[in-house]
């Protein structure tokens, strides 16, 4: 349930408005003439596919649907910055309510290969959400949020892995994809996407210089792919369940190595993917331009009652972008504020188009007083009807 304000500051108001709106000649302030704010950031390169996924939809009524929204704005958030936690920062979180109003569009759909289970023999068919999120309400989540973006141009390796079950080692190839599949799809939830090789004749013969981890050896069978990126692995059952082995290789060095094991094979095989997110989010991502964090002062205009202020007011104290405010001053027409933002104050710019309710208008500077320097700049919103 949404907070409303204090009764101490509910109070204040009516006796601020009361007092204003009983002075002779007053009328409520006209609004300042909309302008839109300058660029924020500089753009990374953007990949449209990176802001669309599938979720699972566990019914077709509109609480279902408004939760698979907000996991799909999680999923996304993770795809747009490597990262697996996105959905328990409070900022992702306080975005939830407005998901909806992100969405591009959203089609519904039966998975059958992907999504079938058997239950007593019979299969069940798992409903699935595809959702596309408008790009700049989830960039500026992303900034007010304190996370780095990690830009679209991404490597897309070319994956070189041997699995030995017991019955000898095998090269995984284009046709033994379903090996994979937990793989791509932790590739997938990660923002990557992983290549195989065909299975020629010559990609067959590099299986001793993929059991070897000798990438040297393997880029004599990838250099026919053009691909300056590959992941080479091994995993091999073990005493402790499943083993692997992992290099990750770019432009003729090794990145990474690492081992791993686990008893399940499947997850053994994903971990090749996660690593190789982690190394490439964390050398490739970076900040969004947010703004300053910290103390902002705003101008809120279109306020023409106590209700307006009310719904103004309530709005930012429950914002999950928000620390505190202060009020400045209340008249009829115009609210100033003093509010502590978690977030920088370009980011939360860019939410608020897309909030419902405050309108940006762009920062101007306050008037100085003669001889004085000049004041603290004003973040100016409208407040929507």
């Amino acid at each position: 349930m949404t907070r409303r304000p204090t009764a101490r500051l509910l109070l204040a108001l009516l006796l601020v408005w009361a007092g204003a709106a009983s002075a002779q000649g007053v009328k409520p302030a006209a609004s300042a003439a909309a302008a839109e704010a300058p660029s924020e950031s500089k753009r990374l390169v953007r990949d449209p596919a990176l802001y669309a996924t599938r979720v699972e939809l566990l019914s077709q009524d509109d609480k279902a649907r408004k939760a698979a929204i907000a996991r799909a704005l999680v999923q996304v958030v993770n795809q747009l910055t490597g990262r697996t936690d996105a959905g328990s920062n409070p900022v992702v979180r306080g975005a939830f309510a407005h998901a909806p109003d992100w969405v591009l569009d959203d089609k519904a759909g039966v998975s059958d290969a992907e999504g079938n289970t058997l239950v007593g023999g019979a299969p069940v068919l798992k409903a699935s959400l595809n959702v596309r999120f408008d790009p700049n309400p989830v960039d500026s989540l992303i900034a007010a949020a304190g996370f780095k973006y990690w830009t679209g141009e991404r490597p897309k390796p070319m994956l070189w892995l041997s699995i030995d079950d017991g019955r000898g080692p095998r090269l995984v190839t284009a046709g033994q994809l379903n090996v994979i599949k937990s793989l791509a799809d932790r590739g997938q939830q990660r923002g990557l996407r992983f290549l195989v090789p065909q299975g020629s004749a010559g990609d067959l013969a590099a299986l001793p210089a993929v059991l070897a981890l000798d990438a040297r050896g393997v880029a004599a069978a990838n250099a026919r792919y053009r691909n300056d990126t590959m992941l080479i692995g091994k995993v091999y059952r073990s005493v402790s369940g499943w083993s692997a082995w992992w290099l990750l290789w770019q432009d003729g060095a090794e990145l990474s190595r690492w081992p791993v094991t686990m008893p399940d094979a499947r997850q053994v095989i994903a971990s090749g993917a996660d690593n190789t997110a982690e190394y490439f989010a964390k050398r490739d991502a970076s900040r969004l331009d947010a703004g300053r964090a910290g103390v902002v002062r705003m101008e809120v205009a279109g306020i023409n009652g106590l209700d307006d202020y009310v719904r103004a007011v309530a709005f930012l104290q429950t914002h999950a972008s928000v620390r505190e405010l202060d009020i400045d001053a209340a008249q009829p027409g115009i609210l100033l504020l003093r509010v502590d933002l978690r977030s920088g104050v370009n980011a939360f710019r860019g939410l608020m188009r897309t909030s419902g309710v405050l309108q940006p208008l762009g920062p101007a500077s306050a008037p100085a007083a003669d001889g004085e320097p000049p004041a603290e700049s004003i973040e100016r919103f409208t407040l929507k009807d």
